[in-house]
This record gives structure tokens, C-alpha cells and sequence, in this order.
């Protein structure tokens, strides 16, 4: 997976960083307040939900001409089955229809898995946005999650997922400072699903 990971040169407008899984900023399975929002709270944690992937690699794309280097979007690229894959994507489109009037989400649950309302590290999500198709391999899902921060301010986190037979990439698009909603480039879906396909074949 890692060598099926966009480069620099082929991700235009982004530094290319490999990650380790291990080192994943806030890569703990998350729970969610609402069942049907599961998907969604562990997607925004970065990590795999469900069955483990076959193969996994993560890259840390920087937007280059941004000066404050806080326009990034991290991408987790995942091999499945081809029904683990479909049923991944299946369970994020219903759950972004199910919490659109927003979710919480927090920590690992505790020793039973479950929601701890009293947990300060939650993270309220007042709304889930779907937002417009890429066309790109066997279907793309994309949504925008509105985070509620202190002092009144909310961040906005944009994902896409995009599934070409069992190979799923994942991406999240933010700006940690200044709290804009960042764009993920259809460009690059579009490039990584070729990648990915080419490899695999």
C-alpha cells in the first residue's frame, strides 16, 4: 500500500509525509453517542473501524503554498474484501444521512465501549454535512463534520472515502488554526484511485 500512496510530484500543490499507523494523532476507536453515528466517530478519529485491512498506509499531504502549514489532509489508504469494503462505505452514507443534527464522540469508550457523556475530552459535532460526489472508482462518499470548540468557535473536518472493489481510501481535510473548511481535490481522489487500481492489477 505504501508504494500505491500518491508522491509529492503526483499529489500537485502538496508535500507527501509517511506516517506510521502507530503515530497517528488521536488514533483511538472513539464512541459515539448515538449508535447509528459510529461510523462517522471512529472515521474521525483516522482509524479502521471494523475488520482489520488486509494492508494500510497513511500519507500526510501539507498544502506547499500555504505559509502557516496548517492546510493538510490525511490520507489512509486500506485493502479489504470486496464485501468488508462495500459494507464499509454502505454504513458511512447511512450514517451521515442518520446525524446530520450532529453526534458526540469521545475517547474509547471505556471498558465497556460505551459513550461517557461526563468525559471533558469529548468532541461535539453539531452537524454532518454530505457533501457533492467525485466521480472517481466504484463510488465516493463525502462529508463535512462541524466541530464545537471553546469559546464559541467551531472547526469544520472535511472526509471522502472512495472505494475502487476492496480498496478504500480515506481523507481528511483540515486547517488546525484558522479553523477554514478545507477542500479535498478531486484531483487527488481521481490520481489515487488510479494508483491504487493500477497496483492492484
Amino acid at each position: 500500500m505504501d508504494r500505491a500512496a500518491l508522491t509529492a510530484s503526483e499529489a500537485k500543490g502538496f508535500s507527501a509525509e509517511r506516517v506510521d499507523a502507530e503515530t497517528i494523532e488521536l488514533a483511538t476507536r472513539k464512541t459515539a453517542d448515538k449508535p447509528a453515528c459510529q461510523p462517522l466517530a471512529e472515521a474521525s478519529a483516522l482509524v479502521a473501524y471494523g475488520p482489520k485491512p488486509k494492508a494500510e498506509a497513511y500519507r500526510l499531504y501539507t498544502a506547499t503554498k500555504d505559509d502557516l502549514s496548517v492546510h493538510a489532509i490525511t490520507a489512509h489508504l486500506m485493502s479489504y474484501g470486496e464485501d468488508e469494503a462495500k459494507a464499509k462505505l454502505q454504513k458511512i452514507r447511512a450514517a451521515v444521512k442518520a446525524c446530520s443534527g450532529g453526534f458526540a464522540a469521545g475517547g474509547d469508550g471505556g471498558e465497556n465501549g460505551e459513550f461517557d457523556p461526563s468525559d471533558e475530552d469529548n468532541v461535539n459535532y453539531s452537524a454532518v454535512r454530505p457533501l457533492a460526489g467525485v466521480e472517481a472508482g466504484s463510488e465516493v462518499v463525502g462529508c463535512r463534520l462541524v466541530a464545537q470548540l471553546p469559546g464559541g468557535r467551531s472547526m469544520p473536518h472535511t472526509y471522502v472515502v472512495a472505494r475502487s472493489g476492496p480498496l478504500v481510501v480515506t481523507y481528511e481535510g483540515v486547517d488546525a488554526v484558522r479553523s477554514k473548511a478545507v477542500e479535498v481535490p478531486e484531483a487527488m481522489v481521481v490520481g489515487q484511485i488510479a494508483k491504487l487500481e493500477k497496483a492492484a492489477s
